[in-house]
């Protein structure tokens, strides 16, 4: 009984550590997201984030060794999103519709969201080397995380080419859509005519791959 308890007490206490470590995480990365939208990647220091997160500089350091990680949290955030989405898809469902489904969102954050909000951290990559550098490493670090999944997902063996050139095409489809839209969006275009467009050629390439993957990595029953 006494083991039992004392099991169940450490258990309760990691999942309190580990949410307290999150909800660190997260406040450093808002208070940076914070500072660096008001005065640029390039002007913020460490330090500053650290003032604003009200913790020291070593905490930062630990949980985003690189400044340039920072921003990349919520890239990471939406990666370990869309490689769930493959893994738990529903049976029949092709590799596709997880990238289909992540695509389809954005379009309709597009034209129901704040559009400062959708344009901010594009507008911050954009004025930064230093991110835009780094976005080009993570688009890297997600094609090969994909890869394995998707190649765990479909039985293919470690030789094989295919799961990565999936992995990279899909990605890409997503990519091209979001960049269209914050391009269109920091141009002044009427985000719901944007979304609509939009929506329209996101269905067109999402169905032409489909009909090119052949039902590739569809989920049996």
């Amino acid at each position: 009984m006494y083991v039992r308890l004392r099991g169940a007490m450490a258990a309760t206490t990691e999942g309190l550590r580990e949410r307290k470590k999150r909800q660190t995480r997260e406040t450093i990365a808002e208070a940076a997201m914070t500072l660096f939208v008001e005065h640029g990647f390039d002007a913020v220091t460490v330090a500053d984030v650290a003032r604003a997160a009200d913790v020291s500089e070593k905490t930062v350091f630990n949980y985003f060794p690189a400044k340039e990680d920072l921003v990349a949290l919520r890239g990471e955030e939406r990666r370990a999103a869309l490689i769930e989405a493959i893994r738990e898809r529903p049976s029949g469902a092709s590799i596709v519709e997880p990238f289909r489904a992540a695509t389809l969102a954005f379009v309709d954050r597009v034209e129901h969201g704040d559009v400062d909000a959708i344009v901010a951290m594009p507008r911050l990559v954009m004025g930064s080397r230093a991110l835009r550098d780094r976005l080009l490493l993570g688009w890297e670090e997600e094609a090969a995380e994909l890869a394995p999944v998707i190649a765990e997902e479909t039985g293919a063996a470690d030789s094989d080419l295919l799961p990565a050139v999936v992995a990279r095409t899909l990605a890409w489809t997503h990519r091209l859509v979001f960049r269209a839209g914050f391009q269109r969006l920091l141009a002044g275009e009427d985000q719901r005519a944007v979304a609509a467009d939009l929506r329209d050629q996101a269905h067109r390439a999402y169905e032409a791959l489909e009909r090119g993957l052949a039902g590739y990595g569809a989920k049996a029953s």
